[in-house]
């Protein structure tokens, strides 16, 4: 009897949302984002620190990077250290379903990855440009020590003006946040 009323609502409601158009994928037409996220990532490992990425949407398909740096390779110290350090990076794609021309629902699916490694103080790298230089130590992952995840979940992504959009993705190894400019409306169309 439960299952026959489970179809029967499910059956109930597409049909009503059918009707009603309540998915109206012609919004995704001509949409155009790129942004930035901030959160927290490998969540759920020992690894689980702040990290930084970028996102992008093209016509509803959505797609992020993100990254946690070794905590030392940065570092300004010079030394005859050896650090324990780790980094962690994760990518994920999706499509926003429209709910409401200012919200919209995204089922995500991705790859996300730890591993550990050593960052030698003894080291100095120096990257140059035209304008900018970078200065670093050199982190070398530990053999055996890199972990592969399947990476899932969803988030929702609100359009308070047509010029912005905010994110927010919550998946098994990672929750952030993010905000990205609409392209397509800055552009005219």
């Amino acid at each position: 009897m439960m299952k026959k009323l489970i179809v029967f609502a499910t059956l109930l409601s597409l049909t009503i949302c059918a009707h009603a158009q309540m998915f109206d994928f012609s919004s995704n037409a001509q949409r155009y984002e790129a942004g930035f996220n901030l959160g927290q990532m490998a969540t759920g490992t020992p690894y689980a620190r702040l990290g930084f990425g970028v996102n992008a949407l093209v016509w509803g398909f959505y797609a992020d990077f993100n990254k946690v740096t070794a905590q030392h390779k940065f570092d300004g110290k010079f030394s005859d250290k050896l650090w324990e350090d780790d980094e962690s990076f994760s990518l994920h794609a999706g499509y926003q379903i429209p709910v409401f021309r200012w919200l919209r629902i995204m089922p995500v699916i991705g790859y996300a990855q730890t591993n550990e490694g050593l960052t030698d103080a003894s080291t100095i790298n120096v990257e140059t440009g035209e304008n900018s230089s970078s200065v670093y130590h050199t982190y070398t992952v530990t053999p055996g020590s890199r972990v592969d995840y399947f990476d899932y979940g969803g988030g929702i992504s609100i359009q308070p003006l047509k010029w912005f959009s905010i994110n927010f993705v919550y998946t098994r190894f990672a929750y952030y946040g993010g905000i990205a400019i609409d392209l397509g409306s800055i552009a005219g169309r």
